[in-house]
């Protein structure tokens, strides 16, 4: 998230920065495809972490029972077996608005994130990698197969011994 294309704000750059040589078509594709790449992270980040258009059930089924959706069913059988149809279609109807809802709540939580906090020069968010997270990264490796270790809770049923 820290190396996006957006540009920093300084005196210079008032105008429209790096942007300033080229024309309006180009700055907006330019813009566009920044936004594009958001989308596109977004929605890969949602279909690997977060289940894709997986979802549960289970809610809708409480809230469905309230509403009488046979009688919109009846409106359009005309005496075709449309059950089988509806039901797949309603259910791609939701596994599609699942996939959307996580992939909008991660754009808006990017776009959040983003526009709060200040853009990082790219040789401190370096420094910071180097000397921060690293050693974090290197402890909790060592850190954490100690304890699984230690306390005897190994994931696996292999010995180690």
């Amino acid at each position: 998230m820290s190396l996006n294309t957006r540009t920093t704000y300084l005196e210079s750059e008032l105008v429209s920065g790096f942007m300033t040589e080229h024309a309006a078509v180009i700055f907006v594709f330019f813009f566009l495809a920044e936004y594009a790449s958001i989308v596109l992270i977004c929605i890969l980040a949602s279909i690997l972490f977060l289940g894709g258009y997986l979802f549960n059930i289970m809610p809708l089924v409480y809230l469905v029972q309230f509403f009488d959706f046979d009688f919109w069913l009846d409106l359009t059988n005309n005496g075709r077996d449309t059950y089988v149809i509806l039901d797949t279609v309603i259910e791609g109807l939701f596994y599609g608005l699942s996939l959307g809802f996580k992939s909008c709540a991660l754009i808006f939580t990017f776009i959040w994130v983003r526009a709060s906090f200040p853009r990082i020069r790219f040789d401190q968010l370096m420094s910071f990698c180097w000397t921060v997270l690293l050693p974090i990264v290197i402890a909790f490796v060592i850190l954490v197969p100690c304890i699984l270790y230690s306390f005897e809770i190994i994931p696996s049923n292999i010995s180690l011994f």
